[in-house]
């Protein structure tokens, strides 16, 4: 049991690195990091020097800049839905498969004022959060577990502002009454990687079959990996913009430091490698995308040791995701 339980911890270590990349390609805020909050249920935020664009084809003419511009005290309901499956190995033993209950969170978006120089300010709020039985197969106990875990998301909300091409420029996360400890260095390890991963339009005009990327480093639950984010531009009309999607995660071998692994537990990255494709449709007058799927797969070697254990072994996970965006 101790070694099933032990397996478990080292896949959702690599699921939660791979999560951490996923959402940004799909919603482009709120981009954030947190610092030590000022009242026990305030998360503040300061703006982080953010990734640069790199453009590898401006594409076809006519060209046009891509602007946020949302209409004012409107609110945007999004469906969330995340499906996630993890297949384990250790020292050469069969392969463990583990069918994680999908995720459905719903969110809630609301543009409140819109600057002279572009910048925007806009209210977040998670309203549900739940999980389905559908396709899993864990235990009842584990169910509850995970379904009371995300629901504590419900009442997660906040104010911020970003400008016109999606930079952030600060804000406060407010957290649910009574949230613990615990929760909160959650919601402040998510912030601190979505500031680096949020979607950032190019400062120049583009056209049919632009492309651009972000190249941007992330410790993501103890690992040190190197992301790339490639946009393609497939179609802009009247402000409502197509973009193909594609993603790449590298690491280096590098030991493993994550509040998540049992105590005691030395962990050694060996290998990382994960890629993942999508599309997404977004309109400028909208905060959160329109539509958008992105699926990922995701593949790395580790070698453990477990406290108080001489032996090592290592092991192998292979994690596949999808994740989608629905707008009203």
């Amino acid at each position: 049991m101790k070694k099933a339980l032990f397996m478990a911890s080292i896949g959702f270590l690599s699921a939660g690195r791979a999560i951490e990349l996923m959402p940004a390609v799909v919603i482009a805020q709120p981009p954030i990091v947190a610092q030590q909050p000022v009242r026990d249920n305030s998360i503040p935020i300061r703006t982080s020097q953010p990734p640069q664009i790199q453009i590898i084809n401006l594409g076809a003419e006519p060209r046009q800049q891509m602007r946020l511009k949302p209409a004012l005290n409107v609110k945007q309901t999004t469906l969330m839905t995340l499906k996630m499956g993890m297949k384990i190995s250790a020292g050469g033993q069969s392969t463990q498969e583990i069918k994680v209950p999908t995720s459905v969170v719903t969110m809630e978006t609301e543009a409140t004022k819109i600057d002279a120089n572009g910048d925007i300010h806009y209210q977040f709020s998670y309203t549900k959060a739940d999980v389905t039985s559908d396709s899993t197969n864990a235990p009842p106990s584990a169910l509850e577990s995970m379904r009371s875990a995300i629901k504590k998301l419900v009442g997660l909300k906040g104010s911020f502002i970003m400008d016109s091409r999606g930079f952030s420029k600060g804000g406060d996360f407010i957290v649910p009454e009574g949230a613990d400890n615990n929760f909160k260095q959650i919601i402040r390890q998510m912030s601190q990687s979505i500031e680096q991963l949020s979607v950032q339009l190019p400062a120049e005009a583009v056209g049919k079959g632009a492309k651009w990327r972000l190249d941007f480093p992330l410790n993501s639950n103890g690992i040190n990996v190197n992301n790339i984010a490639t946009y393609e531009l497939m179609s802009f009309q009247e402000g409502v913009a197509v973009l193909n999607i594609g993603l790449e995660q590298q690491a280096k071998p590098q030991s493993v430091n994550s509040p998540q692994l049992p105590a005691g537990s030395n962990i050694n990255l060996q290998s990382l490698a994960s890629q993942g494709r999508g599309e997404s449709t977004i309109r400028l007058d909208k905060l959160m995308p329109v539509r958008s799927a992105v699926s990922m797969n995701s593949n790395s070697e580790m070698s453990v040791k477990s406290a108080g254990s001489p032996q090592e072994s290592t092991i192998k996970t292979q994690l596949t995701m999808e994740i989608t965006l629905d707008s009203q």
